[in-house]
């Protein structure tokens, strides 16, 4: 699994999702929080109790997830189809309202139309980097960064120049696969990254945009909110 990143579909908006193989999960926690239960991980978990089937191996994994303690436990996540189960078995008015969104996650989901410009806010680009990067080689990946550039109206060679800029990795080889950099963990401006870091010390909620134009930097925009993004992990 990948970093922890929102999700928001047709108003399900969710503050945790995690990625793999191009599909995402959700917690007990994030779906809690989202019907707006009073104790979110309880009253799932209470749900899922009732009706076992929703744990069944189909629509939900495990997977070991770091916590406030730093260290890692299993956590039961759950996919669209795993949400939507949990959805029709609530009674809170949230899971009323969304149940036709819900349906259409769920259509976009089994038809492999999960993409970024379907789910992830414009403007953040770390996110849909998530799912392209959760998925192997082949050719399922550069349809994700077609989304994203016509999401956005830039080309291809854009797209991927800002993909390389927020993360620091060559997302396309000569053939269209991706690539690590050698350099990797290490940026072309550190004297720009410490000033984006202790620029945030005294301004912890300054994003990309701001910070760059506050100090002038050379830097991405994208590859600012990179750098904030590392140092709180």
């Amino acid at each position: 699994m990948g970093q922890i990143i929102p999700f928001n579909y047709e108003g399900i908006a969710l503050r945790e999702s995690y990625w793999q193989d191009g599909n995402p999960f959700f917690s007990a926690r994030a779906i809690g929080e989202f019907l707006e239960y009073a104790h979110p991980v309880q009253d799932v978990n209470r749900i899922v109790k009732r009706n076992p089937h929703i744990n069944d191996p189909q629509w939900s994994v495990v997977a070991k997830l770091a916590t406030t303690d730093g260290k890692k436990y299993d956590t039961r996540l759950y996919d669209p189809i795993g949400l939507q189960l949990i959805m029709f078995e609530s009674g809170q008015p949230k899971a009323i309202q969304y149940k036709i969104a819900a349906a259409h996650l769920i259509v976009a989901y089994m038809k492999g139309e999960l993409k970024p410009s379907k789910w992830a806010l414009k403007d953040d680009l770390m996110s849909a980097i998530q799912q392209i990067k959760s998925l192997p080689r082949g050719t399922k990946r550069g349809e994700l960064v077609r989304d994203l550039a016509e999401r956005d109206g830039v080309n291809l060679t854009t797209a991927y120049r800002r993909i390389r800029l927020a993360t620091g990795e060559h997302f396309k080889s000569s053939k269209g696969t991706f690539i690590q950099r050698s350099d990797k963990g290490t940026t072309r401006r550190p004297d720009e990254k410490e000033k984006v870091l202790a620029y945030t010390k005294t301004n912890p909620t300054a994003r990309g945009a701001h910070i760059k134009r506050e100090l002038n930097l050379q830097t991405s925009f994208e590859r600012i909110n990179g750098w904030i993004r590392e140092s709180r992990r």
